[in-house]
Formats: C-alpha cells, structure tokens, sequence
C-alpha cells in the first residue's frame, strides 16, 4: 500500500513539473501580453529618454514623434522631468536606465520562458514584479499626493492613472503568482524526494 502511494505521488509530481500548453496557462496570456506590449513601449518609448539628447538621435522621426505626441498630450511629469535632466527626478531617470539596460532583455527572457513554461524564470519574474510594482507604486502616489500631479488637469491625472495601474496592478499579481508557483515546485521536490528515499530504503 506504501508502495504504492510512493509511486502515485512521484507520478503526481511529474505530472506537475511538466511542460504545460499555453492554452492550459490562461493567466500566463495575461503575463505574455503585458510583456509583449512592455516591450514595445520601452523600445519605442521609454528608451528614448535613457540619456537625454543623445538617446534620442539614436531613434528615426516617426518614434520621435510618438514619444513627443505622448508627453504633450498627457503631461507625463516623470518623461518630462528626465527629458529636461531633472534634478529632482533623479531616481526616475535610475528607472529609464535600469528599464533600458536591464527590464528589456528581461521581457524577453519573460516572454521566451512564459511561452515554453519555463520554470527557472519564476526566480527572475518575482524580482521584476517587485522591482515594477513598488517602483510604478510610486508614480502613482507622487501624482495623486505629491506635487508632481500639482499642474495636471484632472483630464491627464485620469490618463496617466490609466496606463500607471494595470503596470502596478499586474506586476504584483505576477509576483504573488510566481511566489506561489515556486512554494509548491519546492513541495513538489521535497515529496519526490522523500518518496524515492523510501522507495530505495526498502528496496535494501
């Protein structure tokens, strides 16, 4: 009977460790979506504005003018102030780099491992998901409390808010999910393990 429940629960945790479809990983889409569109926000975008002008000329016109059109349109103090190299946003202008240099390669990386349900990126998608989180968090509350909403209309406080919570809201759901995910991989483990321990105990 022992023996047999041992071999139930390592088919079991097989069962769990394999390679599951995208169409069994619906939340999964979600994630692969909002990689997919970071991507192309922060090479369209974002990275425009890593080192102000110079970054800049290393883009064609046509995206030029989109980061141009944006920042008009919605006031974006935070583009804004690292545009015109603030002082004050200096810890902004660290994010644009970081986001640049680090969280690019990083969606890719994401979108790769959400497409094959790789496993070893659960790691590195809790790190981002924290990273994102509390750093959009921020934004967020130094539009709304501080006095980087003091100048907005309530127009382009409401647009900001709009592209600011799905970009908190879902990095932190990607952080508790892949928190998740790895407690039970580990339970899965320790199981196996202790299942193929027995197993060679009585095989002696």
């Amino acid at each position: 009977m022992s023996s047999t429940m041992s071999r139930t629960t390592v088919a079991e945790n097989v069962a769990v460790s394999r390679p599951k479809t995208l169409t069994e990983r619906p939340i999964d889409v979600l994630y692969l979506a909002y990689f997919g569109i970071h991507l192309l926000a922060s090479i369209a975008v974002d990275a425009q504005l890593t080192y102000p002008p110079y970054s800049q000329r290393l883009f064609p016109q046509p995206l030029r003018k989109v980061l141009s059109d944006y920042m008009s349109t919605s006031g974006d103090p935070f583009l804004a102030a690292a545009a015109r190299g603030s002082g004050e946003h200096v810890w902004f202008r660290v994010l644009l780099m970081s986001e640049t240099f680090v969280q690019i390669p990083f969606f890719v990386m994401a979108i790769w491992g959400l497409l094959n349900d790789e496993k070893r990126t659960y790691p590195l998608m809790v790190g981002y998901g924290t990273l994102a989180a509390s750093s959009t968090l921020q934004c967020i509350a130094s539009v709304l409390f501080g006095k980087d909403g003091s100048e907005l209309t309530s127009a382009q406080i409401g647009g900001l808010l709009q592209n600011y919570v799905p970009f908190c809201l879902i990095p932190t759901l990607l952080t508790v999910d892949m928190i998740l995910r790895i407690v039970n991989l580990l339970g899965a483990n320790s199981s196996t393990h202790a299942a193929v321990g027995k197993e060679a105990g009585k095989d002696e």
